[in-house]
């Protein structure tokens, strides 16, 4: 298929489902009394999910909506996401036994969820997404679990705007979701503002520091790769890509011509984030490394960035791995806390 063939199909495609929302939009059954609900907000049942009326059927069809199944897939009950949240509950020292109000926030089709709900439980959940496909194979799962059925309710509206009432959540919890967003400390603060005094706010989000030290590594691996004279393999062609994302996500979020058509469109350092916590309304932010164990974290995120991307199969030649290796060995392990690639960030209000 040529490529404007495929954009044509995917206009076609994009109109196709933006009217099928339009339609369960009008079939749906409308409701504005769920308790976690920001009075004003406006809001219909489609299902089993929870849709803000102000969101665009259009912005619905076209962002995650197209490939769902697919990232459902992929990300579905994904085990290292047991133990992440495992961490991030214990570095916020959340009470695991208490009766939680916890939102997730950026839920997908489940994963973080799911998680939560094995390690507080007796927490009630609120899932929350932009995508209503998504959040639907969320629910479908829910249902069909005695131990989830009543306890985990979907929520599908923009982070951009208000939705919760104040003071609802003693514990907010995202799963690399802030640097996906558009305007983060405008999300945030109405996330913030949705948090009991008290409460915390924990993220899993790329570190500014961490990402330079991939792009050195990514740099490495190209001059290998161009010594064994596969400088125009399809490696070296996905660790310059790799290269080139860092480039265009370093520095304070501040909207760029390209900002728009990334996925993952920022990293961030402390001090922004500290300066982001004040300007919510947090009290204090800690930044922890997300991995306990930073003996392997270069090699470790240098191949989880070709799996995530659907290349954890490509052969990578013994000299590429050695270079990458090299990082891991000579780098301290004090200082590998403050450049690991992934951090937790934890906000308390």
């Amino acid at each position: 298929m040529r490529p404007w063939q495929a954009r044509i199909r995917k206009i076609a495609r994009t109109r196709l489902d933006a009217r099928h929302a339009v339609a369960r939009m009008t079939r749906a059954t409308p409701t504005d009394n769920d308790p976690r609900v920001a009075p004003g907000v406006r809001v219909y049942l489609d299902g089993p999910v929870l849709i803000d009326r102000a969101l665009s059927p259009v912005h619905l069809a076209s962002q995650f909506i197209e490939h769902a199944e697919t990232y459902h897939q992929r990300n579905f009950e994904r085990l290292d996401f047991l133990e992440l949240i495992d961490r991030c509950l214990s570095l916020a020292s959340v009470d695991r036994g208490a009766p939680l109000e916890v939102l997730d926030v950026g839920s997908g089709s489940g994963s973080s969820v799911f998680a939560a709900s094995r390690l507080l439980p007796n927490a009630a959940f609120a899932a929350s997404d932009i995508s209503p496909r998504l959040l639907a194979l969320l629910a479908r799962f829910v249902d069909s679990r005695a131990e989830l059925r009543g306890r985990v309710r979907t929520y599908c509206f923009d982070l951009h705007r208000p939705f919760f009432r104040a003071q609802t959540f003693d514990l907010v919890l995202g799963a690399a979701i802030v640097h996906h967003l558009q305007d983060p400390r405008g999300a945030l603060e109405n996330v913030a503002a949705s948090v009991k005094p008290g409460g915390r706010m924990v993220f899993v989000e790329p570190t500014e520091a961490g990402s330079l030290v991939l792009a050195t590594i990514y740099a490495r691996g190209l001059e290998e790769l161009e010594r064994l004279g596969e400088g125009d393999g399809a490696l070296a062609r996905l660790i310059g890509a790799f290269r080139h994302d860092i480039r265009c996500r370093i520095g304070p979020p501040v909207v760029r011509p390209q900002t728009a058509l990334l996925d993952d469109k920022w990293v961030f350092d402390v001090p922004y984030l500290a300066e982001l916590a004040r300007g919510i309304g947090m009290s204090r932010v800690e930044v922890h490394p997300a991995q306990e164990n930073l003996d392997h974290v270069f090699e470790a995120a240098f191949r989880g960035t070709l799996a995530d991307s659907g290349n954890a199969s490509l052969p990578v030649p013994d000299p590429v791995v050695a270079a990458v290796r090299e990082f891991d060995q000579s780098i301290s392990a004090e200082l590998k806390r403050r450049l690991c690639p992934t951090a937790i960030v934890v906000m308390t209000k």
